[in-house]
């Protein structure tokens, strides 16, 4: 081959790219509880579309925390700096509380601390990718060997 580490480079692209799609997913899902609550008055023309369904919520749930679960972890092994897997803990503990007034919430708030706090555990999400692709990128192991910890504090 060519250039002997062109894999490993490969390797750290994808995992790269992962990231840049979590963040997207993440940056979505808080857009979208952002929005739902401003987007009230227009509930009349906009409440049988699939975006503003529990449905679309439960999909782009998932999809961002397995998506996070997967890349942000495994930044956290590699680098083993607690700010990743902080970020995580922190958008499970906000998605799980929100979801908790989402179940016991009054019809008077609208329900509103679920819309925040789910939309600041995408941020938290969107942030722990951007930190773990800041980690990557400075780190000389993600471009060099994907077999061992990084020993080194950026």
């Amino acid at each position: 081959m060519f250039w002997p580490h062109f894999e490993v480079y490969m390797k750290a692209i994808l995992w790269e790219k992962i990231d840049r799609l979590g963040m997207t997913v993440s940056f979505i899902c808080a857009i979208h509880c952002i929005a739902f609550p401003l987007l009230l008055p227009l509930l009349p023309f906009i409440a049988g579309s699939f975006f503003w369904s529990s449905g679309f919520e439960g999909i782009v749930v998932c999809t961002s925390f397995s998506i996070a679960s997967l890349a942000l972890f495994r930044g956290y092994f590699l680098h083993r700096r607690a700010w990743v897997p902080l970020a995580f803990g922190v958008a499970v503990v906000l998605l799980v509380v929100g979801h908790e007034a989402h179940d016991h919430g009054g019809a008077s708030h609208f329900e509103a601390e679920h819309f925040v706090l789910a939309s600041l555990a995408g941020v938290f999400l969107v942030i722990g990718h951007f930190l773990n692709i800041r980690f990557c990128r400075s780190c000389p192991v993600c471009r060099s060997s994907e077999s061992e910890a990084c020993s080194t504090r950026h």
